[in-house]
Parts: C-alpha cells; sequence; structure tokens
C-alpha cells in the first residue's frame, strides 16, 4: 500500500511537504504542490481520514440528513447540489436517509457526532416548517425553514416562481385561467396562489372562484381532485370554459392530461397547460411536452453546503432561491418565451 515517505521520495522532497500538501497547506510552492498531487493520482494514494482529523483537529465532514428526500426523484437533486459543492471545498459529505424524530434519525446524529461533524445540512421533502432538537454543532435547513429563526435555511421562491410562471401566461394572451393547487397545508400552495392572484389582477384578470385545491393528502395516501373539478367547467361553451390550467405539480398535471384525454380535449389545442416542477422524465415525454417552472433544487443544495462550510455571520438567514421557466409545447402555438 502506497505511504507518504514513497510520495517524498518520488517528489524527491520532504515528508513534511508531503504532508502540507495532503492537507491543503495554502503557502506550498505550486510547483511542488502539483508535482506531488500528480504523483497521489497516479499511485492511488488515500490519507488516513482518522490520522488527518487529529493533526488538524477538523474533520471536514458535513452532516447531511435527508428526511426521506434520498428516496424522492426531483428532490435527490439537493443532494447532488450538496454533494458537488462539498467535493469543491475539500469537505467530505456524510449522506443519511432519515426519518424526523425516529430511530433513524437519532442513529444518524450519533454516527455525525462520533465523527466530529463541522456542520449538518437537515433536507426536507417540500417547503415546510421544520423545529429540530437542539444541537452541539451548527444545523442548515434545506428546503425548509425553523419557525423561531434558529437556523439559517434555504428554500424555494415559491411567490417568485408563480409570479413568473402567471406574467408568463398573461403575457401568452390567457384571460381565463384556473390554478389547481397543492393542499392548504403546504406552505408553496398559499405562496403561489397570493402570486398568481396578484399577477393575474395587473392584467385584469380576478382570480376568485379560480382557485382549487386539487391534490389531498391522507394517512400517506394521496388523491387528486382534477377528474372532479375539470368534468364541469371544461363542459362549459368553449369562450367561457378556462383557457389555461396551472398545476401545482407536474404529477398533477401528467392527472389533468389523462383527464383532458377522456373528456376529448387536447393539451395544447383546447387549453393551455402548465405546471410547477419540472419532474423528469414526466415533463418532457408528456405529449405535447409540459411547460413548467423548474425549482432550484441543485441550487438549493449548493447554497445550503456553502453555509454549512462557512454559516454567514449576523441574524439567521433565509435565502430564498428563484426558478425558471422551462419552455415546451403545452401552451399551444404561441412564440417560445426566453427567459
Amino acid at each position: 500500500m502506497a505511504n507518504q515517505r514513497e510520495i517524498a521520495d518520488r517528489a524527491k522532497t520532504s515528508l513534511k511537504t508531503v504532508s502540507r500538501v495532503i492537507n491543503q497547506d495554502p503557502l506550498v510552492n505550486p510547483q511542488t504542490r502539483a508535482r506531488i498531487e500528480a504523483i497521489i493520482a497516479e499511485i492511488g494514494y488515500e490519507p488516513h481520514q482518522a490520522a488527518r482529523m487529529m493533526r488538524s483537529q477538523r474533520s471536514n465532514i458535513i452532516g447531511f440528513l435527508a428526511d426521506r428526500v434520498a428516496t424522492t426523484s426531483s428532490s435527490i437533486e439537493l443532494v447532488r447540489g450538496a454533494q458537488d459543492a462539498a467535493w469543491e471545498h475539500g469537505k467530505q459529505m456524510m449522506l443519511f436517509n432519515i426519518e424526523r424524530g425516529t430511530q433513524s434519525h437519532r442513529n444518524a446524529d450519533a454516527q455525525l457526532a462520533a465523527f466530529r461533524a463541522e456542520s449538518v445540512i437537515y433536507a426536507a421533502r417540500f417547503h415546510q416548517p421544520v423545529t429540530l432538537p437542539p444541537a452541539s454543532v451548527p444545523h442548515i435547513l434545506l428546503n425548509c425553514f425553523d419557525p423561531k429563526s434558529r437556523h439559517h435555511s434555504v428554500v424555494p421562491d415559491d411567490y417568485q416562481l408563480a409570479e413568473t410562471l402567471t406574467k408568463i401566461v398573461m403575457e401568452r394572451g390567457f384571460r381565463r385561467p384556473i390554478f389547481l393547487n397543492l393542499p392548504e397545508t403546504i406552505v408553496a400552495a398559499e405562496l403561489r396562489a397570493a402570486a398568481i392572484v396578484a399577477t393575474a389582477r395587473k392584467f385584469g384578470v380576478d382570480m376568485t372562484g379560480r382557485i382549487h385545491t386539487a391534490v389531498f393528502e391522507q394517512r400517506g395516501e394521496v388523491r387528486f381532485a382534477a377528474d372532479e373539478i375539470l368534468r364541469p367547467l371544461m363542459a362549459a361553451p368553449v369562450g367561457e370554459r378556462p383557457d389555461l390550467i396551472i398545476c401545482g405539480q407536474d404529477v398533477l398535471a401528467m392527472n389533468v392530461y389523462f383527464v383532458l384525454a377522456d373528456l376529448g380535449l387536447s393539451v395544447g389545442r383546447d387549453v393551455g397547460l402548465a405546471s410547477f416542477d419540472n419532474l423528469e422524465p414526466i415533463a418532457s415525454l408528456l405529449r405535447p411536452g409540459l411547460s413548467t417552472m423548474q425549482l432550484p433544487y441543485y441550487e438549493m443544495g449548493r447554497a445550503a453546503m456553502l453555509m454549512a462550510i462557512e454559516p454567514p455571520p449576523g441574524p439567521v438567514q433565509v435565502l430564498e432561491l428563484p426558478g425558471r421557466f422551462i419552455e415546451r409545447q403545452s401552451l399551444g402555438q404561441q412564440s417560445p418565451l426566453t427567459t
């Protein structure tokens, strides 16, 4: 097995210099650093983590508690963004898939304490308030926030997401939209509804009676109500029925495609459709492709990791990150909009 003495001999330098390179000392001569790093890569040397921790008094470990996030297809981008930022800054991320308040959560905390984690990121499946028990290391909340403002957090700017989408569809000429919203208890549902109402009003469109809760969750089971909402609405005369359906999530939008097909209506021809998430492969595989607001999961993961590595000074911050519009064909034949 390769060791630091072998690296020093091959690089014709001292053992101390090799150690300084391995421990990322910025004062090492650049040419010497490059020579030693090339030898390390060639022989596949891996430094002993425990020994490095003892020497530096820092673990370089950031914990990532994924509260069922690691099992969801869209939110996995939270993990990817955090991991990329950790590697770029010489940190190791320890990922645990947990369920808050259960033994899995306690086991993860114990492991992170044993490895002397410098800080911990706690990630939730969707934008929500979360109260964590007291901890001895800094915690960064990801896709959630502390209602008592004790932890820095990174969340999607759900108001901006809905404001941007509403402005786009209004500029396309839609004037009879409806919004099929998520459960009212979800933070995003309230923020998006408020943004849609306020933005539509600027274009002279009153959203009163046009917002419908279309997703219900009880005892872990999800039920969509698109069929019962849309059937009477789409039975109205062409000039009176909705010309646009905005869905609170792409999975709901997929259900709407099926309902409209049952009614003999075509997305993009008889009615426009837009959504939130950019959930792949659903959004691009639907025909016509689904125009949707992409949530900034990757960027949120990166931002949370950077906060974990170097917590911001001063008061607790809630960092809201914007999403962007992904143009496909579900709005119809209008000219594409560049965003």
